[in-house]
C-alpha cells in the first residue's frame, strides 16, 4: 500500500524500489503480485526505461494466466513504439482473457472489452487493415453505446471511404 501511494504521488525512483521488495517477498498472493508487475512497469516507464517496463509486465505472465489488465498495457507499450502487429497481439489476448472477479483482485472492467476493442481499431488501421479496424470499432461500440471515440471513427472511416472512391 505504501508503494501504491508513492506512485499516486509521482515519486517513481522510491515506488519502484518498494514494489521490487513486494515481489521478492515469497508470501505475496498472486492477484498482488500481478498488479505490483503493472505498478513496476508504470514506475519503470515513467523513468524513461520503456524495455524494463515490458520486461515487468512479461514478468507477470509467468505468475500466473494473463489478465486483461496486463495484456492491455503490454499492447499500450507495443503502441508507443509503433509495433502495431504486437499491440494487435496482445489487445486480442485481453479480449479472450477471463474475468478473475471471484480471486479478489481489482479488475478494470475497460480492460476485458472496450479498450481492446477500441485500440485494435487503432492498431488495425495503422497496418491498413480497414475493416478489421472497423469491425472493432462496431465492437467497442456494443460495449459502450453512443461513444464519442467510435462516433469519431465512424465518420474518419466515412471520408476515408469518400477520398478513396474520389
Amino acid at each position: 500500500y505504501y508503494a501504491r501511494e508513492l506512485l499516486a504521488h509521482a515519486r517513481w525512483p522510491e515506488a519502484e524500489q518498494q514494489v521490487r521488495a513486494f515481489l521478492r517477498r515469497e508470501d505475496g498472493w498472486v492477484e498482488n503480485q500481478s498488479e505490483a508487475c503493472r505498478d513496476l512497469s508504470r514506475c519503470l516507464e515513467q523513468q524513461g526505461r520503456r524495455d524494463e517496463a515490458m520486461d515487468a509486465l512479461l514478468h507477470s505472465l509467468a505468475l500466473d494466466t494473463p489478465r486483461a489488465e496486463t495484456c492491455c498495457e503490454l499492447g499500450r507499450l507495443c503502441m508507443a513504439g509503433q509495433r502495431w502487429e504486437q499491440a494487435v497481439f496482445w489487445y486480442e489476448q485481453a479480449l479472450s482473457c477471463p474475468r478473475k472477479e471471484q480471486e479478489g483482485g481489482f479488475v478494470r472492467e475497460e480492460c476485458y472489452g472496450y479498450l481492446p476493442c477500441i485500440q485494435l481499431c487503432v492498431c488495425c488501421d495503422k497496418l491498413g487493415q480497414y475493416q478489421k479496424s472497423e469491425h472493432y470499432n462496431e465492437m467497442a461500440e456494443r460495449f459502450r453505446p453512443g461513444d464519442a471515440s467510435c462516433a469519431y471513427n465512424r465518420k474518419y472511416f466515412a471520408q476515408r471511404r469518400r477520398q478513396k472512391r474520389a
